[in-house]
């Protein structure tokens, strides 16, 4: 990587500036070559090296001194004459990139280092010019055998791990401040036959595998198989029944008949025997993401209008009897389906523990764990080692460990420059988890963020992110009318056919949805109800009233051009985030406040799903326009 000699708050003044009269005046003669230069990145073939980049630069600026030598001033005015701000904007959006970097107004140099004894451009500027502004420095720890490349709060955060080895501690790390790096290091430091790696989901699980050096010499689990293995010792009937392997199916979803049958459920208030057995399922799932000890009114979901006191102690007496039933059955004809969850929460009212042999336990994504999850953990005699970051929580408020678990912060992102902290750390403050820090990008590239006001589509290859299915099946339409290349992300694939198929069904049709995402609603008032004013939807909405029918669909999909060199990545922002893009574009739809006011885990919920849309980008961060204004708004209880 080399530098221009431009600095990055100069840049994005010229960038967002109508006018740039008042810049080229008093512009140095290096300053106006380094505009020239950005503004003709766009029109440079693809892949070109940073040598090849910075060799064009030095030629650029040997022709101004030329130019100057001749006439005065004529350089400068020549650029301001010629200035494109469209083009140049888009120049700055793609340096990251082509390994080309901008100078940080926050960093001293002198003047003069930027030519060599001859005037013209100093080439070993960039390695003196890195060692200031790169947060990474070289460490020896007498633990490992090699020096590691680290910033000064992965190196205390180490160096403390080692003074206490024996002591828990979880760390909150703000996106691309290396949670990944360190996972690697942790586990270094650490025996791997008495290290257990866990996660949430098969997935998570295997990107914990990827990151840690010789994986397989270690036991890895999701809390599910950490579960099973603990519970499995229950050798009597009700085990036996609790591990049936017919009811761990994920295929198993027995008819809501079959259950009022099994449990004798009666229809209650205005809610039939069926609503009342969907019902229960609801409220046992929320219990067994809590950390109560047993079903509370709390966890029922509102059963709609008329439904009064007394119906809603008889719906919490029928969920407690789900629950009972669920984990021991009174008879083995009752089949109800068993979950990782169910499994998990029933290991947290017991007294097992994890098992001895292991003297370490590592957790990714431990912001996604669930209040059952963290007291398994806390009252276990390992030592637990648990990286995350709340503000990706999707689900919402993430729950905290015990007191006693040392927490530590890192801040310092090696993924953003400085630009993103302007985006992220509104976010972070409008957050009810109230974290304590504040993001602060210092990658040695340059971030720039820009604003949109007119939803359009991206020129250069972008990563589009979108909130949900709603968001996904607009934008397919939109792309492949248009004949845009993009690809639609592998996780983001599934069942997305069948969530557009059953739109059109219900919409036309009135037909019963099978998505897991529609099957609970019975028609499209319903859906429309419920939906409100969601921007996503309403484009849907717009676009079903207009006609649009299966044979529309069929047509997008021969459309879809993803077998070509692809412009946009069109995703959800679940589908991203353990991805990083260099360009991202932000959908508006994630921009919707929770209808409930003062509804903190909905806030948190729709916060986190707009930092981890933002914190992909390394170099060029695309939002809606007045978003952080909107987002200053979202203020804490």
């Amino acid at each position: 990587m080399f530098y221009l000699p431009l600095p990055s708050d100069q840049a994005d003044r010229l960038a967002s500036a109508p006018t740039a009269t008042d810049f080229f005046p008093s512009a140095s003669l290096l300053e106006a070559a380094a505009v020239l230069f950005v503004q003709n990145v766009p029109r440079q073939p693809a892949n070109v090296s940073a040598d090849t980049q910075e060799r064009r630069f030095a030629e650029i600026v040997r022709i101004a001194h030329e130019v100057e030598t001749a006439a005065p001033g004529r350089f400068q005015g020549q650029v301001a004459q010629h200035f494109d701000r469209e083009a140049f904007a888009m120049g700055l959006g793609m340096l990251g990139e082509t390994g080309v970097g901008l100078v940080s107004p926050e960093v001293e140099y002198p003047a003069d280092e930027f030519q060599d004894a001859e005037g013209q451009w100093n080439f070993q500027f960039a390695d003196s010019y890195r060692q200031r502004v790169t947060p990474l420095h070289p460490v020896h720890l007498p633990s490992l055998a090699s020096d590691l490349m680290l910033s000064d709060q992965q190196n205390r955060l180490l160096r403390e791990f080692l003074s206490g080895v024996d002591e828990s501690v979880a760390v909150q790390g703000f996106a691309g401040t290396g949670k990944t790096f360190l996972i690697h290091q942790f586990a270094r430091l650490l025996d791997p036959q008495r290290t257990l790696l866990l996660a949430l989901t098969e997935g998570q699980l295997r990107a914990l595998q990827a990151r840690v050096k010789d994986a397989a010499a270690y036991t890895a689990m999701t809390f599910g198989q950490l579960a099973d293995e603990l519970l499995n010792r229950d050798l009597t009937s009700n085990g036996w029944r609790l591990r049936d392997p017919y009811r761990t199916k994920l295929s198993w979803r027995p008819q809501e008949a079959q259950v009022v049958k099994w449990l004798a459920i009666p229809d209650i208030g205005p809610l039939a025997a069926c609503d009342v057995v969907a019902l229960c399922i609801k409220a046992v799932r929320s219990f067994c993401r809590s950390g109560d000890s047993q079903v509370q009114l709390h966890h029922l979901p509102w059963a709609g209008p008329g439904t009064s006191p007394l119906d809603q102690e008889v719906l919490l007496e029928k969920a407690r009897l789900y629950w009972q039933e669920l984990i021991r059955p009174s008879s083995r004809e009752v089949q109800l389906p068993v979950r990782d969850y169910h499994r998990v929460k029933l290991l947290s009212l017991t007294a097992e523990l994890i098992d001895s042999r292991y003297t370490h336990v590592i957790v990714d994504e431990a912001h996604e764990l669930s209040a059952p999850m963290l007291s398994v953990l806390d009252r276990s005699p390992q030592s637990v080692i648990a990286l995350g970051d709340e503000l990706q929580n999707l689900n919402g408020l993430s729950p905290h460990h015990g007191g006693f678990i040392r927490q530590r912060y890192i801040d310092h992102s090696l993924r953003a420059g400085p630009a993103m902290d302007n985006v992220l750390n509104p976010l972070i403050q409008a957050h009810p988890a109230a974290i304590q820090a504040a993001f602060s990008g210092s990658a040695e590239h340059y971030t720039r963020v820009s604003f949109f006001d007119t939803v359009t589509v991206p020129t250069q290859p972008t990563a589009l992110i979108v909130d949900d299915e709603w968001g996904l099946f607009g934008w397919f339409q939109r792309l492949t009318h248009q004949g845009v290349p993009f690809v639609l992300l592998k996780s983001a694939r599934k069942d997305f056919e069948l969530f557009v198929e059953d739109c059109i069904e219900l919409y036309r049709y009135g037909t019963r949805p099978r998505h897991p995402m529609l099957f609970r609603y019975p028609s499209w008032q319903a859906l429309e109800q419920d939906k409100g004013d969601d921007k996503a939807f309403v484009a849907v909405a717009n676009m079903l009233r207009k006609g649009y029918t299966p044979e529309h669909f069929a047509k997008a999909k021969s459309r879809y051009r993803w077998d070509k060199a692809p412009k946009l990545f069109l995703g959800r922002v679940r589908d991203v985030k353990n991805l990083e893009f260099a360009r991202v574009m932000v959908s508006p739809e994630l921009m919707v406040a929770p209808v409930a006011a003062g509804n903190r885990n909905e806030r948190a919920r729709m916060l986190a799903g707009l930092y981890t849309a933002c914190s992909r980008a390394r170099h060029e961060l695309i939002v809606p326009g007045g978003m952080l204004d909107w987002v200053k708004d979202q203020v804490r209880d």
